[in-house]
This record gives C-alpha cells, sequence and structure tokens, in this order.
C-alpha cells in the first residue's frame, strides 16, 4: 500500500494513461471515438497496435536549458462495461467491478440518481443511451493544433478501417479550449482542479483518483481481478488488496480509474435572456451589470474566475485564478450564496450543521478530477462580460439570442468510485433543493431544474436586508450523450490485447 504523501514511482507513472493525471493544457484540440466492438480476435489486433501509442503519465522529457519536451498529440482509451464484456471477459471477472460501473449511466437507476429525465433522458442521446449504437470504448485524442488533430484522426480512422468490421467508429465528436478559457455561458473555466497527492507530494490523496492506492480514509478500496489461472503469462501484476479473500487472482485495476463522461449541451442563448428578464423584473430596467451580477451569483464566481468570497461587490480579474479559498465566514452566503454551483460542486470548509473541520473532511471526500472540452462556436465574446456598462458590451449582451447552433462541453471527470465521487456530487449536493438548508433551491447550472414532476426550482440570494429570489429557472443544461468508462492501465490493455477467454 502506497501512503497518500508518497510520489509515484517513474515506472509506475509509465504504467498510469495521461489522460488520468493531466488534463493536456498544451493540447487544446481533442476528438472522442465513440468505439464498438464487434470481434474479440480483431478487438485484439487493434489493442495491440494502439498499445505503444497510448499516453503515459510519465514525466515528460527534459531538453538542455530544462525545458519539458511536451508531446504534440496525445493518445487515450477507456472502455465500458459493455466494452470489457466484447473484450471477452467472463462474468467472474466483470461482477468484481463496482455495480454503477456495470448498469452503465443509462440505467434507470443512474438515471433517478443523476436527474437525466424528459430532455436529458437517455432515451434521447446520441449515443451512449438504449436507442443508439453499442458503445463499448472511447477513443480520447488531443493535438496542438487542428491540422495535427486531423492528421490523427484520420490515422485512427484508418487503423480501426484495417479490422475489416471488427472495430467500428462513427459520428467522431470534437472539442477545444477556448482561448479565453471560458465556457460558452462566458466564465473562466478549470479553476478547482485538486492535485494528486501522489504526483505533487502533497494533495488529495491518490487512491481518490488512481486505482490501488489509500484513499481519503486511508484504505484501498477493491480493485477489479481476474483469477490468476485467466492470466497464465503473469501479465497483471499479484494481487495485494486486502478486500478480496481469495490470494489466487490477479489485480486488473491498478494504475487504472473510472471516468465519467457527460456530453451537456448549453443554452447559452436561454440562459443570458433569463438574466435580463429577471433585471426587468427586479430593477425595472434591461440592465447588463445587474445580469453579470446575477449570472456570478449562479456561478459563485465572476466571469473572470474570481470567487465571490474573495471578490464580493465586483470582479476583480486579479483573483481570477484563486481556488485557495474557504467558506467558513460566510456562513449565511452574503458573499458568495448557499447554492451557487461551485460552492456545491466543493463546500470546502462549510456544510451545515458540521463543524469547519468535519466539513473539509466530507468536502475532500467527493472531489473530482475535471477534464472537458468545448464543442460548438460560442455565442459571443466573453469579454463583454467583463465590461458590461460599456455601451457596445451593454448591446450586444442585451440583445444576445440563440442562434440554433448546438454548442456546450464535453465533460469527464476521473474518479476511483463514481458512487461515492461523481454520483454523490450529483445526487446530494447539485440537484438537492435543500441543499445548505435551503427549502426550493437546486443547483442553477447543472440541477436537474424544471421537471414536469417536481416542484420548481428557485435561485435565493442572501442580501440585507431583504433577500433576492429568482422565478422558476428553467434547465440550462441538457446530458446529449454518456458513458461510465473503465480506463484501464497500460498492463491491463496489455493483458486485454492477450486475453484467450477461459
Amino acid at each position: 500500500m502506497t501512503p497518500p504523501s508518497t510520489r509515484l514511482a517513474n515506472e509506475v507513472l509509465a504504467d498510469i494513461q495521461g489522460f488520468i493525471t493531466s488534463g493536456y493544457g498544451h493540447l487544446p484540440f481533442a476528438a472522442y471515438f465513440p468505439i464498438e466492438l464487434r470481434d474479440p480476435v480483431r478487438t485484439q489486433r487493434w489493442l495491440e497496435r494502439l498499445l505503444p501509442a497510448t499516453t503515459s503519465s510519465q514525466p515528460w522529457p527534459v531538453a538542455p536549458g530544462g525545458v519539458k519536451v511536451k508531446p504534440a498529440e496525445s493518445l487515450n482509451i477507456a472502455f465500458t462495461a459493455g466494452g470489457l464484456s466484447a473484450c471477452r471477459l467472463p462474468p467472474e471477472v466483470l461482477c468484481t467491478f463496482p455495480p454503477e460501473f456495470r448498469e452503465g449511466i443509462a440505467h434507470e437507476d443512474r438515471s433517478r440518481i443523476l436527474g437525466d429525465t424528459e430532455e436529458s433522458a437517455p432515451a434521447a442521446w446520441e449515443y451512449g443511451g438504449p436507442g443508439s449504437r453499442p458503445l463499448h470504448a472511447l477513443l480520447i485524442v488531443h493535438a496542438d493544433s487542428e491540422e495535427r488533430l486531423a492528421a490523427a484522426c484520420r490515422a485512427q480512422r484508418a487503423l480501426i478501417e484495417e479490422t475489416a468490421g471488427g472495430v467500428v467508429s462513427d459520428g467522431i465528436q470534437t472539442g477545444y479550449r477556448p482561448e479565453s478559457d471560458c465556457e460558452p455561458f462566458g466564465f473562466r473555466d478549470g479553476i478547482a482542479q485538486p492535485p494528486i497527492a501522489g504526483l505533487s507530494g502533497a494533495g488529495v490523496p491518490t487512491g481518490e483518483f488512481i486505482l490501488g492506492y489509500q484513499n481519503h480514509y486511508g484504505l484501498v478500496p477493491p480493485t477489479p481481478v481476474v483469477p490468476a489461472v485467466l492470466d497464465p503469462g503473469a501479465v497483471l501484476p499479484p494481487l495485494v488488496n486486502p478486500y478480496h479473500a481469495s490470494q489466487h487472482a490477479r489485480d486488473l485495476g491498478i494504475n487504472g480509474s473510472y471516468l465519467v463522461y457527460r456530453k451537456l449541451q448549453q443554452d447559452v442563448g436561454g440562459f443570458w435572456q433569463f438574466m435580463k428578464r429577471e433585471s426587468v423584473r427586479t430593477t425595472g430596467a434591461e440592465d447588463a451589470a445587474y445580469m453579470v451580477w446575477l449570472a456570478s451569483r449562479f456561478v459563485g464566481r465572476w466571469p473572470s474566475g474570481a470567487p465571490l468570497i474573495l471578490a464580493p461587490d465586483a470582479d476583480d480579474p486579479r483573483e481570477g485564478s484563486r481556488d485557495d479559498f474557504y467558506y467558513g465566514g460566510d456562513a449565511d452566503g452574503l458573499a458568495c450564496p448557499l447554492g451557487a454551483h461551485i460552492r456545491r460542486a466543493n463546500p470546502r470548509d462549510l456544510l451545515k450543521p458540521y463543524s469547519n473541520a468535519e466539513s473539509l473532511s466530507m468536502s475532500a471526500a467527493h472531489r473530482l478530477l475535471r477534464r472537458a472540452r468545448a464543442f460548438g462556436p460560442p455565442l459571443f465574446d466573453p469579454r463583454i462580460l467583463q465590461a458590461p456598462t460599456a455601451n457596445a458590451s451593454r448591446k450586444a449582451l442585451l440583445e444576445l439570442t440563440d442562434d440554433g447552433q448546438a454548442r456546450g462541453v464535453h465533460f469527464f471527470c476521473v474518479n476511483a468510485s463514481i458512487k461515492s465521487q461523481f454520483e454523490f456530487v450529483q445526487q446530494t449536493w447539485c440537484n438537492n433543493p435543500r441543499f445548505g438548508g435551503l427549502n426550493d433551491n437546486k443547483d442553477p447550472i447543472v440541477g436537474d431544474n424544471n421537471r414536469i414532476d417536481q416542484p420548481p426550482s428557485r435561485m435565493t440570494i442572501p442580501r440585507a436586508p431583504i433577500r433576492a429570489r429568482t422565478e422558476a429557472l428553467p434547465r440550462f443544461v441538457t446530458v446529449r450523450a454518456g458513458a461510465y468508462l473503465f480506463m484501464p492501465s497500460l498492463t491491463a490493455i496489455r493483458f486485454l490485447a492477450g486475453f484467450r477467454g477461459h
């Protein structure tokens, strides 16, 4: 067992897929191949070809002068439970994976937990749902330019076609990181990323994100295993995890992790039109400054990224990258509303009715590593949000309407436990109308608002002397695709490529 503060050795990092430990910040362009595996033998040949090109977490080399030599592209792969079955893993192996992973994100129990109903229901998804082609794996490609991404995609398509129908991919999805670093609503994104102790020596325990290591509770949770008889070549490492009674097994999960993927379409025009209606209802006029003020209360940060807890009265770009703050001095939410999105996603030191220390501990047990790229053209230049009183900016914001094009984010999160990390956050903090002692307030950004089977949800903003409450919230974010995925170690991919079954 590796203590949370121990750095992972380079040979271990070389076994962990790079997507788990890096957001590939220098590779802004991405493509996602939904894969169907139709023939186990051809699938294995495909995996054999993929393996040498799969990007690991091994440190990048350093050139003379101390400059890191970063790759110009990356390649990673993750599998659904159906994909592992298509790789011929038998039931006695699949049953060692967690139930939520085996059921998959489109299962009715998962939809109930996540609030994937009505327009977000899996039946309407582009892929990953019951009405689409089976999603067995997701091939993830990043590149430093659109031209290099296109070339990498052509190479992967050619490799897939070489399997002669054994591996199939249709409808490649693409994404990008905007130069503004803002998500489509116009707010700076990707700020709150917890450090992994195994990489930095300090931070969130390694086992919260990578299987086979101690988690927040000082425990090494169970990992998926393979009976030793099914790994006669001893490709996988021996099992040392104490949670499995059998000692005649090998560790399939170590150095891997679970990914949650959701294609989230954002109603950018509807979001800002709602803010405009609220400005008229509250101030009596169309007020761009009030619109930005209110939208920032929904998010918990100003458009620059400055957290409200540090800049409650006005945006301050100097605080735009700050994530070292707490809510203990803002118990009533006068600076940052209790129901704001970032306050739900990570309550930090204030989870009522618990103490600050207890709150910090509980928040740390549910952290997520986010990996995302935007899709679709931006509806507007997000810089106008940082100057909402200037004439041109004011006019553009007040006249903003939907253009009919789809936009949003390809959302990924890395977590060692889908149930206690992603699902917990979505169900207990984001979709909970009573979070933080509130009454009818779900997450105003990603909550399952405007459901026909539930009371309306609103946003409450504490103010002195009288709080503000919005009209009923529509659903600003709709799920268009999704998957629960297992991202195996490179050793585990090698095992899958050579696995012959019983």
